[in-house]
């Protein structure tokens, strides 16, 4: 039995290592080339409820931050 939680317990441990060590695509890397706007809409389902924009020397947003996040970029 102690052998047996020994064997779990470093196949747990690996698998939390391996899974900590790989790389994060939540945000994919904006388009090449040229000053981008960076925009953050925030929705829940199908209605946009608020958004938070940046670059292009200007700042802004509106509504609320909750909800699922999309990013996007739109050409300055």
């Amino acid at each position: 039995m102690r052998i047996k939680r020994g064997i779990v317990t470093a196949a747990l441990a690996a698998g939390l290592l391996a899974l900590g060590s790989t790389p994060a695509h939540a945000i994919p890397p904006p388009p090449p080339g040229g000053d981008l706007l960076t925009v953050i809409s925030y929705w829940a389902g199908d209605t946009l409820v608020g958004q938070r924009w940046f670059g292009c020397n200007q700042t802004g947003q509106w509504g609320t931050q909750d909800g699922q996040a999309k990013v996007s970029w739109v050409a300055c």
